[in-house]
């Protein structure tokens, strides 16, 4: 990103271009990407922002009499009411530009925000802001152990000198098996842990050094030490929970009509899995149990939305009363924050595979 001042990087910070969104904003199409101009200032000076096909951003002020970039805008230290109004008027169209055009997202680095999709994904374990001091740190619970904690800092933490050291970037704090920390350091982007047990934890620089299958594979073993006895079963099928919302889809009629149907392919859902259906609000139940009977289909139109790719087939085999699963109850049995796909834990599995033997 180029605006000077760093004003143009402090408002697309953790945002992604919606390439979509251009066009109806005002954007016109150009041999290297998209340009918006506004006039600002009664016609004083004109904005200027180019976005490049591959998402980068670039922006200036222009003085419309004397058509020159005016520079004044990005000197530090320059102030003054005209400066000032100029500024202010600058960003005005940039946060519009940010809020109509971009999704923000959680994270700043490409490698951070990919994790964080994949644990949304996989588990559905929300993310929490544990510092209120440090609100850029962020971390990933299971059982309410920490398995991730997310942060920026500079390589000199990380006991690198020179040039480099200065560079602030993502990390992410995992922990590890003992025995296996002197192999791990050995891999690029991989260091010993900063302000946590350099015995059982290490920082991953996420920078795309380390790959995302190496770094998944990590994350997942990280959750399972954090809290080895809540992530139900070795062996067997698994049982996952997804949300419905009422409000997009009536599955309660779907299932009325048909007892075998095709959902939207979730997480890593695999055939013979069990899927619960919790219903949101103003439910806020476990209302449907289903077996999946194929996974990974192609979606052939099926589902009539550009995301959908992939479909799995599942069949009900029970209908809870509402009453049974309630999201209290679904509490105590170690369940919250049903956002996005994730297991069922333990104890919620033990209950559910009594209504199987009924």
């Amino acid at each position: 990103m180029k605006g000077g001042c760093g004003l143009l990087s402090s408002i697309f910070a953790k945002k992604r271009i919606c390439f979509e969104k251009l066009l109806p904003f005002g954007f016109v199409k150009s041999t290297n990407g998209y340009e918006f101009r506004e006039s600002i200032l009664n016609g004083d000076f004109e904005v200027r922002i180019q976005v490049t096909f591959d998402g980068q951003i670039t922006s200036k002020v222009m003085d419309s009499e004397l058509n020159e970039e005016y520079l004044a805008l990005y000197v530090e230290h320059a102030s003054g009411s005209f400066v000032g109004q100029v500024r202010e008027a600058y960003l005005d169209v940039l946060e519009r530009v940010a809020s109509n055009c971009c999704q923000t997202l959680p994270f700043i680095n490409d490698q951070t925000n990919r994790l964080a999709t994949m644990i949304e994904s996989e588990w559905g374990d929300p993310v929490d802001y544990p510092f209120e001091k440090y609100p850029q740190f962020a971390s990933y619970r299971v059982g309410g152990k920490w398995y991730a904690l997310i942060f920026p800092i500079k390589l000199e933490k990380l006991g690198l000198s020179g040039a480099i050291a200065e560079r602030e970037v993502e990390v992410v704090n995992l922990k590890v098996e003992p025995t296996e920390i002197v192999n791990l350091l050995s891999k690029d982007g991989i260091f010993p842990s900063y302000h946590m047990s350099k015995k059982s934890w290490v920082s991953i620089v996420l920078d795309d050094s380390l790959s995302d299958v190496e770094l998944w594979e990590l994350v997942t073993k990280s959750r399972s030490l954090a809290a080895p006895n809540l992530l139900g079963r070795s062996q067997g099928p698994n049982f996952w929970l997804i949300p419905a919302n009422p409000k997009y889809y009536d599955i309660d009629a779907e299932f009325a009509e048909n007892k075998i149907i095709d959902w939207t392919q979730k997480a890593s859902i695999k055939k013979e899995d069990y899927v619960g259906i919790y219903i949101t609000a103003p439910s806020r139940t476990l209302r449907y149990l289903c077996r999946v009977l194929e996974a990974d289909m192609d979606n052939n139109g099926y589902r009539n939305h550009p995301d959908i790719k992939r479909l799995m087939r599942i069949e009900l085999i029970r209908q809870f009363d509402d009453g049974k699963f309630p999201a209290s109850v679904l509490k105590e049995l170690g369940v919250s924050n049903i956002r996005g796909p994730r297991r069922m834990t333990k104890e919620l599995i033990e209950k559910v595979e009594e209504t199987l033997n009924d």
